[in-house]
């Protein structure tokens, strides 16, 4: 690991000073650090600002200061580059920064010295046959959800599995998921916990009014497609709930695995679950 990108959540003061201090301790350790240029400039070191395609020429790695959000995002906008990816917690839950912001200098040894694995975490794709508005294609690390903007609305959606009909949920909306995403909304909506490593695909209804909707899960090769039947409803796909595109009545929205994944960086003695079960005893789920 030597050219690194620095991506703060310019949102959050301690992110931004803990960049500061950060630009000054990569040099010290021969790390090449490079910062987009409005960062750069805003933390008054322009010389490492980089704009457009260069921002991402030779990266090893981007280092992320935020939350899970920070590093949602960051996994949208890097792909399909495979650059792995690295988070500085300074969010609430800390599933996927996995690093406390006054372990970044051990952090920092274990990189140089290779102590590390990378985990490779399945994405999503989603392509609406007639986005109303928004891109054609939609990507995501946690989930891809359909549901109406109004909250009192309900949605019914004829889902099929590999062309071959399965239900129909009259319900507030359908949640497919990766293990990653298993314990972000689907977990809220009823879902189960999935081992990150598995490749499989999740699909949660949103407070179905049926008895018999309940989670499944699938295969990572399979093909979910659904039609929304809706009169008058203004109905959104969000991916990883920050980005998305509103959907056309009557449209189908077609579901599969993405064919690049998310590259995380693990420190050897980082336990899988450990995120999982602290949160789960601090009730932060």
């Amino acid at each position: 690991m030597n050219r690194i990108l620095l991506l703060p959540n310019p949102l959050k003061k301690a992110a931004l000073e803990l960049a500061g201090r950060l630009i000054e301790i990569f040099g010290r350790r021969g790390f090449e650090l490079v910062l987009e240029k409005p960062m750069a400039e805003q933390l008054q070191h322009s010389l490492l600002g980089r704009e457009g395609t260069a921002i991402w020429e030779g990266l090893d790695l981007v280092l992320v200061l935020g939350g899970d959000g920070s590093m949602l995002n960051a996994a949208r906008r890097i792909y399909p580059r495979q650059i792995p990816l690295l988070g500085i917690n300074f969010g609430q839950l800390g599933f996927l920064t996995r690093i406390e912001s006054h372990k970044v200098e051990a952090a920092l040894d274990a990189l140089r010295s290779g102590s590390y694995q990378l985990e490779e975490r399945l994405m999503l794709r989603a392509k609406p046959e007639e986005p109303a508005s928004g891109p054609s294609e939609i990507i995501a690390l946690n989930d891809l959800i359909v549901s109406p903007n109004s909250k009192t609305r309900m949605i019914r959606l004829e889902a099929w599995i590999d062309n071959e009909i399965f239900t129909t949920y009259p319900a507030d909306g359908l949640i497919i998921a990766t293990p990653t995403g298993s314990t972000a909304y689907s977990l809220s909506a009823g879902g189960p916990i999935l081992d990150p490593r598995l490749e499989a695909i999740l699909m949660t209804p949103i407070c179905a009014h049926s008895l018999y909707a309940r989670p499944v899960v699938l295969n990572r090769e399979a093909r979910i497609k659904l039609i929304l039947h809706t009169n008058n409803t203004e109905v959104s796909l969000t991916a990883d709930g920050q980005a998305g595109t509103i959907l056309q009545p009557e449209t189908a929205i077609y579901f599969e695995r993405a064919p690049y994944v998310t590259k995380l960086i693990r420190f050897q003695d980082q336990g899988l679950f450990e995120p999982l079960k602290s949160r789960l005893k601090e009730g932060r789920i």
